[in-house]
């Protein structure tokens, strides 16, 4: 029965002229920081440019540790290299409104997980709000995907150590998280 769905999905993309390797790529998702922004609303074409390069914000910003050692946790495909910037600009219009480098260029794990310990490398405010724009993209294609939450600068400790759920050994994720921690 498993080889008549393969065959089934194979024939629909060879239709379609899918290319199923391709299709998955530069696809990911942030398991921390949560969310504080969803997508866009729909918008008619002539009123593109007053839409928010990151999205809507749903809710108030995540706390982000701005001293010491915390963490990153993203899951996606393997192989597609993840960066991370920040900016104190609420309303950023494009990338290159994210001044702060976090990280740059890390391959997310064959697993298709990845969590990373991170140091703010800049000088920060306690309190401080800004954006983090995280952006995947698949160095074959280049094509890219990214994603913004809002966070709050505060002095706290959260490590990986703490959230045994988010990150295992080598550096992997864990999907899916305990209700706990949501």
């Amino acid at each position: 029965m498993q080889s008549i769905s393969n065959a089934v999905t194979l024939v629909l993309a060879i239709g379609n002229s899918i290319d199923l390797t391709s299709a998955a790529h530069a696809g990911f998702h942030v398991q921390y920081p949560w969310s504080s922004r969803g997508p866009n609303p729909k918008v008619r074409p002539e009123l593109k440019d007053y839409s928010s390069f990151c999205g809507d914000i749903i809710h108030n910003p995540q706390k982000y540790d701005r001293n010491t050692r915390t963490f990153l946790s993203f899951s996606g495909h393997p192989g597609d290299i993840v960066t991370v910037l920040y900016t104190t600009n609420r309303v950023p219009r494009k990338r290159d409104d994210f001044s702060h480098l976090i990280l740059q260029d890390v391959p997310i794990k064959p697993s298709g997980q990845l969590c990373l310990n991170v140091t703010i490398p800049f000088r920060t405010e306690l309190d401080e709000m800004g954006v983090m724009y995280f952006e995947a993209k698949d160095p074959s294609t280049g094509k890219t995907e990214y994603y913004c939450t809002d966070v709050q600068m505060t002095d706290m400790e959260a490590l990986p150590e703490e959230h045994p759920a988010m990150c295992a050994g080598n550096n992997e994720t864990l999907i899916p998280m305990p209700d706990e921690f949501l």
